[in-house]
């Protein structure tokens, strides 16, 4: 890794500034900054923007401009690893800039950003999308004003860069060692590098919420006598009109029934590495996956929750969707931001189908008559494409969304597809248009169910 991998002047900087930023001055040779307009909110609870457990080299170097941190991997090379939103909110710019190249502007609130640059391709994300603690927002690169593959990161207050705090933590990069660079002078030498391993794992458990379409989707939370249901991700499905309901909670997967009265036990499912879960029902079989280590696992109800693995690998922790057509049970992962399929009629060999460019955290799957269509979201677009069209991914029109929470019904051979944006859950349909309409069902995950005609919704 080069000694100093970017140079961003602050002539450069002042370019890339958005209009939230505050007004900077030059006096004599010091840097400083304009007051700003108001006071920020509370400081938000940013995590290092890579994925869980992943340790990341935190430095600075002269003249790099006060708080300004560029990040390089420990573990191998930078080159093509994810970048993570370090905590949700909207995105306000994705996209090309001189100096930083390919990068990303996320508006967090009360006067809070994060900047992520030099991002190694085009944003898969865009403006007015809303983005979850966690979701993919890039790769690392090296474009602009680069000379080694790194990310190079910033916490906006109230439009002027300060200290990047992790977890809670400070991240002790403050000073460049110059005092002509800014945004204030920090007196001091450079800061010394450090190593931070990532918390940013999307795991954290939360209730879960129970919404249905005959009931004005009036939001309840799920729990009985053994206390409420929570977890970071779910999936549910139905077997002779009862509801159950899957959830992932540090890595251990539960269900709960509805005709238990919701009581949460734990499968023996565990060492799920991320959010990816999916449930279905074959001859009246129950039948989970979850992602470990990028591998997919099957257990079911008659082989007492053997968690076995498929032989499918190299898959994202986050993305997973199943259904079951005619009995043949089938497999959707995302593999390097592109769409596989396997099936147990061919021993679960994971095969390409065309469709890329997606979002490695939403994925979304329905049988409608014997014809599979799958649903994606593409830069904050959900897209769907179908068996019958040769896996043709096309643009639903559906858009803002979030780029983690992904759910689909076929209801009466009505396509349903389920969104977030802005932390709601919206519903639209292949009937009217595709017409996104907020539930008003809050949460940042999602998963859906049909019973007796009636559409139901949970959320974490």
């Amino acid at each position: 890794m080069a000694s100093k991998p970017v140079r961003l002047l602050t002539s450069a900087f002042l370019a890339l500034a958005t209009a939230a930023a505050a007004t900077f001055a030059t006096v004599g040779a010091t840097a400083v900054v304009a007051t700003p307009a108001h006071a920020a909110g509370p400081r938000p609870h940013f995590q290092l923007p890579f994925p869980c457990g992943e340790t990341w080299r935190l430095a600075t170097y002269y003249g790099h401009d006060d708080y300004d941190v560029d990040m390089t991997f420990t573990g191998g090379g930078s080159s093509g690893r994810p970048i993570l939103a370090a905590y949700g909110g909207t995105v306000t710019f994705a996209g090309w800039g001189s100096s930083a190249g390919w990068y990303v502007v996320i508006d967090h609130g009360g006067g809070w950003q994060t900047r992520y640059m030099h991002m190694i391709e085009r944003p898969p994300v865009a403006v007015g999308q809303w983005v979850a603690t966690g979701q993919q927002i890039g790769r690392v690169g090296s474009t602009g004003n680069s000379t080694g593959p790194h990310l190079h990161y910033e916490q906006i207050r109230d439009g002027v860069r300060s200290e990047a705090w992790f977890n809670g933590v400070p991240s002790g990069i403050t000073s460049d060692g110059s005092p002509h660079t800014g945004p204030l002078y920090v007196a001091g030498p450079v800061s010394a590098p450090r190593n931070v391993t990532s918390n940013n794992c999307g795991t954290t458990p939360r209730q879960a919420w129970e919404a249905a379409s005959n009931a004005g989707w009036r939001a309840l939370p799920v729990g009985g006598s053994g206390g409420p249901v929570t977890g970071s991700a779910t999936a549910a499905i139905t077997l002779g009109g009862t509801k159950l309901l899957y959830t992932v909670n540090n890595g251990n997967v539960y269900e709960a029934a509805s005709n238990a009265g919701w009581r949460n036990l734990w499968t023996g499912i565990s060492g799920v590495s991320g959010n990816a879960l999916a449930a279905i029902t074959v001859d009246g079989v129950k039948y989970v996956y979850t992602v470990a280590g990028g591998n997919v696992y099957e257990a079911s109800s008659a082989n007492g929750w053997r968690n076995l693995w498929t032989g499918i690998s190299g898959v994202s922790d986050n993305a997973l969707a199943a259904i079951n057509v005619n009995g043949v049970k089938y497999l959707y992962t995302v593999v390097g931001g592109v769409v596989h399929e396997a099936s147990s009629a061919n021993g679960w060999r994971n095969l390409n189908s065309g469709i890329g460019g997606v979002s490695a955290s939403a994925l979304a799957a329905l049988n409608v008559g014997g014809v599979k269509h799958v649903y994606t979201v593409v830069g904050g677009m959900v897209h769907e494409a179908a068996s019958n069209n040769g896996w043709r991914n096309l643009n639903s029109g559906i858009g803002g969304v979030s780029g983690s929470a992904l759910a689909a019904l076929n209801v009466g051979g009505v396509k349903h597809v389920y969104t977030v944006v802005g932390g709601a859950v919206h519903e639209a349909a292949s009937n009217n248009g595709w017409r996104n309409l907020n539930s008003g069902v809050g949460g940042s995950a999602v998963s859906a169910i049909t019973l007796d005609g009636v559409k139901i919704l949970y959320t974490v």
